[in-house]
């Protein structure tokens, strides 16, 4: 009898190993999971994004300033991305995107809550809070109401999901000598203004010096903490 009533123990516990996940098999860091507890990013690896940044003040002025489709395109399609525009400054890849639900772990920290409001505008076609009006903004690509979701601090991304774009813009592009990576809803509107005049065959050369102070207020000059993104998904 003793031995019978040892089974459902047993059969329990197993089942909560492979069943119901105690101890999931499935959470390791992945191409749709880039947040997992059980599979930490390693202390002393190499950063890929803002690399330059980690032990010496950077400078954003470019001489040269052009979209990259292919980069661009090749980014949009990973998971946890919804859009991506990357803007070559020279040989360095600047970065912006917005996020979406197809991948895990793209926020880094106790990051909680969206900065998009689009559960059902009910009040306004476009904007909840003016809902008087349902005009909206034929330039932004995102707004607080609608579209995909944005991130104001590229700091709060996470860092494995940061890591994994920037390794695939330089596989992808071998000269690329740095990537710079933001999901600030500020930035994807003003690269998306810029990859309409791309897309019209126009240069870039009048956006220059715009998106030169853009950059420098977004991810800064000064020297970042090497690796302190990897001990807890965010820097």
């Amino acid at each position: 009898m003793r031995m019978i009533r040892t089974i459902p123990v047993i059969t329990v516990f197993l089942g909560c190993v492979f069943l119901t996940g105690c101890f999931s098999k499935y959470d390791y860091n992945s191409a749709n999971n880039y947040g997992s507890k059980r599979d930490q990013p390693r202390q002393d690896t190499s950063r890929a994004y803002q690399t330059a940044q980690q032990h010496a003040p950077v400078s954003h002025r470019i001489a040269n300033l052009e979209m990259n489709q292919f980069l661009s395109d090749q980014v949009a399609a990973m998971d946890g991305v919804n859009s991506a525009i990357v803007m070559m400054g020279d040989n360095i890849a600047y970065t912006a995107i917005t996020i979406d639900s197809t991948a895990s772990g793209t926020r880094g920290g106790d990051i909680k809550g969206t900065e998009t409001n689009n559960y059902g505008l009910v009040k306004g076609l476009y904007n909840p809070y003016t809902p008087q009006s349902d005009n909206a903004n034929p330039d932004d690509l995102i707004s607080g109401s609608s579209g995909a979701e944005t991130e104001m601090h590229h700091e709060h991304l996470s860092h494995l999901f940061k890591q994994k774009i920037a390794e695939k813009i330089r596989l992808l592009q071998p000269s690329v000598t740095d990537v710079y990576i933001s999901a600030n809803r500020i930035v994807v509107n003003e690269f998306n203004r810029m990859a309409q005049e791309s897309w019209q065959g126009r240069s870039l050369e009048p956006y220059k010096n715009s998106f030169i102070e853009l950059m420098e207020r977004t991810f800064g000059t000064e020297p970042t903490i090497p690796n302190q993104a990897e001990a807890n998904g965010r820097e």
